[in-house]
């Protein structure tokens, strides 16, 4: 017996992203839409399915929801990984004062690195300068 709340794995052929698909007449269509459209109804244009559950390969109807691409992103496995991280990758903290936020709070940048990034730039840039002015 299927439980509704389990994950329903789509058994046939997956992508290389691990999305069920299914050909039919000589068409490829993703089978999480196809379940969602002959389950619940169809998908109103300009959305896409978010996997509530994260498997991407699952089909069960209670799992997939509507929603804009932009929330779909949001909401994927990528954004929160980094959401989750405590600090920059040379081991800084990101924090209030060590944290710049751009893009409406979306992307975010570690400050002392930002720093250090300019600071190795204008010395790149100096000893250019000095070259191209010793060589004259």
């Amino acid at each position: 017996m299927i439980d509704i709340n389990d994950c329903w794995l789509y058994a046939g052929y997956k992508n290389e992203l691990g999305y069920g698909q299914i050909f039919a007449q000589g068409k490829r269509y993703y089978a999480h839409r196809v379940t969602y459209e002959t389950f619940v109804q169809p998908i109103p244009e300009g959305l896409v399915i978010d996997h509530l559950c994260r498997v991407r390969h699952c089909v069960n109807p209670a799992h997939l929801e509507p929603v804009t691409a932009r929330v779909n992103t949001l909401r994927g496995e990528g954004v929160l990984a980094n959401k989750r991280k405590t600090h920059c990758p040379q081991s800084h903290e990101y924090n209030d004062k060590n944290t710049q936020y751009f893009n409406g709070n979306n992307w975010r940048r570690c400050r002392q690195c930002s720093i250090k990034r300019h600071k190795d730039y204008r010395l790149q840039l100096k000893v250019r300068s000095d070259t191209i002015h010793s060589n004259n």
